[in-house]
């Protein structure tokens, strides 16, 4: 297929004279911009994943099953967000509460966790904050979905090679590099609910091989919809304090085995807020959170055999709400509430093949909290409550790709963790992966995680004298099957099961403090199918059954059984014009008073490229206006979600 494109290409750059009917025919074989971008059409067994053992590899290969969504996918079916991007992953399901995303993960989705489950990683760098361990995948990302190369995830537990946190899995974000983010590009965009986004970038190569880029973005949401109907003559006030502006700006700087990359985003969201039970009077109710980090990357050979590679980093979050309230003086003022943290990682990895059949890498992992706060004060009044933490972490790894012959390899690996707060934890990782044929691949996958209670968990207990959670730890064994039954048609299957250990969950009080659940069991399926044409076709869909019950038998709340993903996308116009359709079926969930009904959403993009440089996406989400209800919060009421929705997009690309 390589050979098959560099010489069509090399065609295309030496054409002899022709006479007027052939040459009216060759004007319509796609030029050499779209013989770039032209995806293959068979299914790729090759696919480079580093999300499971921290270097890159075959997706067959990794000891771990490994979902990955491409750039071409992200445009073709309009994807707007990390989020938007993690709901095209089997086996997840994503609740909105008009602020925040919460992720859940086969079958597992608790309430008032920030997402501390699951470890996210920006180009291998962890990004989870210190205060609640939250995973940010709305606007407050650091990079714009346009400037991400892929996004893999293996779900189950990682803890073997990146400790806390990696409990239901591992997102791995790669930005584009430099060779795809040359030169000027300018990208606007509008939805049919008033919200506004523009993005700038530039990224340049010099004669040296140092290369560099920078990213800014912006968005504006004023009059935002309601989640609830309002009556009419309130409506317009209700509006005017909902509201949502972001910013990023992220850039990186690389050449000669160095990489330093910077990032800062600032979300801040309004609602209206009542003062009184009684009365229409409103407030404005604000929230705030500000993200930054600091990175140097440095990789270089120290032999023919022999690798290392040096992780250091800083990072700050910065959550601040602010809720009205009425003094006894009829006066308008704030209960103001801070979530202040700061943070260093550092890490190092060696990695050898001096002895044959053998990938060897042994890893230090290391992270100091500088700032742990959390704060509430009053207007007029100073802080009510002052809540400080402090903690390191540190972890020791080792991991071996044992390859036995051409068709069987063993992958082991052990990790120790140490904390200041939470204590020790062993998490080992065995793979057997057998390449039964040419086509298909079996994986035999054991693996164990934990999680230590955060800041946020450890101050809601502290004040009332109640005992730290213990870690929380989950042990699974997962059996994969991975078959390709012709160029084009690709079939995967993977059971697991699971047996989770002291999971950190809110009790049933009317003020709820986290509690240790009693030992729960998880088991799930996930069945997936992958075929393409030579038209240029693509289909990709799948199916997750997942089930997670207490020793009752009792399953758990905001965690729907069934989940179903389907993309499809189909060329109109060759490379220059494509329609994708995404459909995502989620079934009834259990929640904190009343069952949550099964939906079923259908969106629609088209993407058009007139000429070169220039790229239009129209997207329509929720085509059929569905309405569905999210609860991820415990103790709040099923929230509305978002019903049909257009969006316009243009890109403009710029060469240098």
């Amino acid at each position: 297929m390589a050979a098959g494109l560099q010489m069509s290409v090399a065609q295309a750059q030496h054409v002899p004279p022709i006479a007027p009917a052939v040459a009216a025919s060759a004007a319509a074989e796609p030029d050499l911009e779209e013989l770039l971008r032209q995806e293959l059409r068979e299914v790729p067994r090759e696919v480079e994943v580093s999300a499971a053992s921290r270097f890159a590899q075959s997706a067959a290969q990794a000891p771990a099953v490994t979902y990955v969504v491409t750039a071409a996918e992200i445009q073709r079916y309009g994807m707007r967000s990390l989020a938007d991007i993690l709901r095209a992953m089997p086996g997840v399901h994503i609740s909105f509460d008009g602020i925040f995303s919460y992720i859940g993960a086969r079958g597992l989705g608790r309430p008032a966790d920030f997402n501390s489950r699951l470890l996210v990683l920006l180009d291998g760098m962890r990004v989870n904050e210190n205060i609640y361990d939250a995973a940010l995948i709305d606007g407050d990302f650091f990079a714009d979905v346009d400037l991400i190369d892929r996004v893999e995830y293996a779900p189950g537990p990682g803890s073997a090679v990146y400790g806390n946190n990696a409990f239901l899995g591992v997102v791995n974000v790669i930005t584009k590099r430099v060779d795809k983010l040359r030169g000027g590009q300018v990208r606007a965009s509008l939805n049919s609910e008033g919200q506004q986004r523009a993005r700038a970038s530039w990224g340049w190569r010099g004669e040296s091989g140092w290369e560099g880029w920078l990213s800014g973005s912006q968005m504006r949401h004023v009059y935002r919809p309601l989640m609830n109907e309002a009556p009419p003559e309130h409506e317009a006030a209700l509006r005017e304090l909902k509201w949502s502006r972001e910013k990023r700006l992220i850039g990186g700087l690389s050449g000669e085995g160095l990489s330093l990359r910077a990032g800062f985003s600032d979300v801040r969201d309004g609602l209206p807020y009542f003062l009184t039970d009684d009365t229409w009077q409103l407030g404005q109710y604000q929230s705030r959170g500000v993200n930054n980090f600091l990175s140097l990357d440095y990789e270089r050979s120290l032999g023919e055999n022999w690798d290392l590679a040096l992780h250091l980093s800083s990072k700050r979050v910065d959550y601040q709400k602010h809720e009205p309230f009425l003094n006894d003086s009829e006066t308008i003022l704030n209960y103001n509430q801070r979530s202040l943290g700061r943070w260093v990682n550092g890490d190092l990895r060696l990695s050898s093949q001096a002895w044959a059949g053998h990938k060897l890498m042994v890893g230090l992992e290391y992270q100091r909290d500088l700032v742990q706060r959390v704060s509430t004060s009053a207007d007029t009044y100073g802080d009510l409550f002052v809540f400080t933490g402090d903690n390191r972490r540190n972890g020791l790894f080792i991991q071996d790709d044992w390859r036995l012959n051409d068709s069987h390899r063993l992958i082991l690996g052990l990790r120790q963790d140490r904390a200041q707060i939470g204590g020790s934890s062993w998490n080992p990782r065995l793979a057997w992966v057998w390449n039964v044929r040419s086509d298909a691949t079996f994986k035999l996958l054991y693996g164990s995680a934990f999680r230590a209670a955060n800041l946020f968990e450890f101050q809601v207990n502290e004040p009332r004298s109640l005992p730290t959670p213990e870690p929380e730890r989950v042990r699974t064994l997962e059996a994969a099957w991975d078959q390709a039954l012709s160029p084009q048609l690709q079939l995967r299957a993977s059971a697991y099961v699971s047996r989770l250990k002291n999971l950190i969950s809110l009790d049933d009080s009317p003020q709820p403090y986290f509690i240790n659940s009693p030992k729960l069991s998880n088991e799930g399926l996930e069945l997936g199918l992958e075929r393409r044409w030579d038209q240029g076709a693509q289909l990709r869909a799948s199916l997750s059954l997942q089930r997670t019950r207490d020793a009752q038998g009792k399953g758990l709340s905001n965690s729907p059984h069934a989940l179903v993903k389907l993309h499809y996308s189909q060329p109109l116009m060759g490379d220059r014009l494509q329609l994708g359709w995404q459909l995502q079926g989620v079934s009834r969930r259990s929640t904190d008073g009343e069952d949550l009904p099964g939906y079923v959403l259908n969106n629609l993009n088209l993407l058009w490229r007139p000429v070169a440089g220039h790229e239009l996406s129209l997207g329509l989400y929720n085509v059929g206006k569905t309405r569905y209800f999210d609860q991820p919060s415990v103790q709040s009421y099923p929230l509305p979600q978002a019903g049909r929705v257009l969006q316009l997009s243009w890109t403009w690309s710029m060469d240098p």
